[in-house]
């Protein structure tokens, strides 16, 4: 297809806001491996940009930085501060968006954003609910993610680091049972330390 009758496909089908090869080969009746020279050819010419490999934005109706952040790594779901944030439990806005992946951690600068992946093993990745297209850690894991991960795993925190950012936290809003709950699923070490903080009075 020529550029415009590309743009016309896109506009028409703007319901859509990320598509795949496959997407795009059903949709327009294009072979794949024609189809795969085409996009580049679109891709090279800033008219379509790539998210990540097999996966394209709709110019005429962009996916939001949640949207790509569920593409660029695979499988993830949106985790501490970012997601503490987003349900206002944490007061301080937070800029990067922090995910949890099993696999390796990785970060992404975007035109946007950053998008920040935190490695965790298979047994701790859930805990999560899914709004639309974008998985987001329940309040109490996201905490528990970010226990685990910034203070017990990665020790990028020390324990006052901590204890501000804890301070910064509206924890009434986290619900007690379901915490313990959750802990209950960390090893036995890790949730030791996570008792021993105390967090939930």
């Amino acid at each position: 297809m020529k550029i415009n009758e590309w743009l016309d496909f896109f506009k028409k089908n703007k319901r859509k806001t990320i598509f795949t090869l496959s997407d795009l080969s059903q949709l327009s009746g294009i072979k794949k491996n024609v189809l795969s020279v085409e996009i580049n050819r679109l891709v090279n010419k800033n008219i379509l940009d790539r998210i990540s490999n097999g996966f394209y934005e709709n110019p005429f109706n962009p996916p939001s930085i949640e949207e790509i952040a569920m593409i660029k790594r695979y499988p993830s779901y949106l985790s501490m501060e970012y997601a503490l944030s987003k349900e206002g439990i944490l007061s301080q806005r937070a800029y990067t968006l922090t995910l949890i992946t099993t696999e390796l951690p990785i970060t992404y600068k975007t035109k946007n954003a950053v998008l920040e992946y935190h490695q965790i093993n298979r047994k701790l990745f859930w805990g999560y609910k899914k709004q639309k297209e974008i998985l987001i850690a329940e309040p109490e894991k996201a905490l528990l993610d970010l226990i685990y991960i910034r203070y017990i795993k990665n020790k990028e925190f020390t324990k006052n680091d901590l204890e501000s950012i804890l301070n910064d936290m509206e924890l009434e809003e986290i619900d007690r049972k379901k915490f313990e709950k959750y802990s209950d699923k960390f090893s036995k070490n890790n949730k030791k330390i996570i008792q021993d903080l105390k967090i939930i009075k």
